[in-house]
């Protein structure tokens, strides 16, 4: 398989209004955001979002005195302010006739940045810069697809879901997996199945109508266990199981998990990994990972999860090798 592509080497920073934030779930919620002149993108690509007020553009002016010396720094950051941008899946894209972009993002509270996001309200700016990263490599041939999102590595999945809608895909699954009942960040229009059959129980974005299963840790809903339980369980139910592409994202824990299983049973499969993006453009080298590489002394070098990411083939990830 090709390595994932990057369908734009266009990057927009804009202020984006907020026209939609409302609570998905026990510490989570969904922001739509609308703007104009964004580039095109591809489910996998994030935003980086600036998670506090902007600062006063205003000048300011203070009264000079021989003594005592006035003071020009500024102010000591306060310490429940997120100062650097925080990195965030697009979570759905869609465009208005008339040109203006529609973002989703989905938030869970947990820090200072995503509590002020929390609290966001129709008619406040959101500033972002993106699409950034390389996103999910997404064959035109029909063949089997799985959606794999864990937690708040859903929100990428959704926008692949919309996507594959677009294009006809007929033979495509998600399966998503919470901790708990109250932590799935994605609404239900009727309950899942718990045992191991996929039914239209999820709604997806762009009138999307795949199944799904949904997968809970303690059974509160859906069956009980990880993505893997439901990935085999649907897995048993397909002869052609291992022409399949998964396409995964969630905590680094099930990523592995995904990974064997997956190599385990023949199927080809790319994930889009989580990693602390302080920049998200390649410059400040928080995100590094290893991948293999041929060409490199060794076999492999080390890659940013922000530009040559956050989608990999399973086994370019040696994080993730057997």
């Amino acid at each position: 398989m090709s390595a994932p592509s990057n369908p734009t080497l266009r990057v927009a920073a804009r202020d984006a209004r907020v026209v939609r934030c409302r609570e998905i779930c026990r510490d989570h919620v969904r922001i739509e955001a609308v703007l104009t002149g964004f580039p095109a993108s591809a489910p996998g690509q994030f935003l980086q979002v600036l998670c506090h007020d902007p600062d006063d553009p205003a000048p300011r002016f203070i009264e000079w005195s021989d003594s005592p010396t006035p003071g020009l720094a500024r102010p000591a950051p306060a310490e429940d302010t997120a100062w650097l941008r925080r990195p965030f899946s697009i979570a759905d894209r869609w465009d208005d006739p008339d040109g203006p972009t529609h973002l989703e993002v989905i938030s869970r509270a947990v820090g200072p940045g995503t509590r002020w996001l929390s609290k966001l309200r129709p008619g406040d700016t959101l500033d972002l810069s993106g699409p950034l990263g390389r996103g999910f490599d997404i064959p035109d041939v029909q063949r089997p697809l799985v959606l794999i999102g864990g937690g708040v590595g859903i929100p990428p999945l959704l926008y692949v879901a919309r996507v594959l809608a677009q294009r006809g895909a007929l033979d495509v699954t998600c399966i998503f997996g919470a901790t708990t009942r109250d932590l799935l960040p994605v609404p239900l229009c009727q309950q899942p199945r718990a045992d191991g059959v996929a039914t239209r129980c999820v709604e997806l974005p762009g009138n999307a109508r795949f199944p799904a299963l949904v997968t809970t840790d303690d059974g509160s809903m859906g069956m009980r266990g990880y993505t893997t339980t439901a990935l085999r369980a649907w897995a048993a139910l397909r002869a052609d199981a291992a022409s399949a592409l998964i396409c995964a994202c969630g905590p680094d824990g099930m990523l592995r998990a995904v990974a064997g299983v997956t190599r385990e049973l023949g199927m080809t499969c790319q994930l889009c990994i989580e990693k602390p993006m302080a920049c998200g453009f390649g410059t400040c080298l928080s995100c590094v990972t290893r991948i293999r590489d041929e060409r490199a002394d060794g076999g492999w070098r080390w890659a940013l999860a922000c530009t040559d990411g956050p989608v990999f083939d399973r086994d370019a990830l040696l994080e993730y090798a057997p």
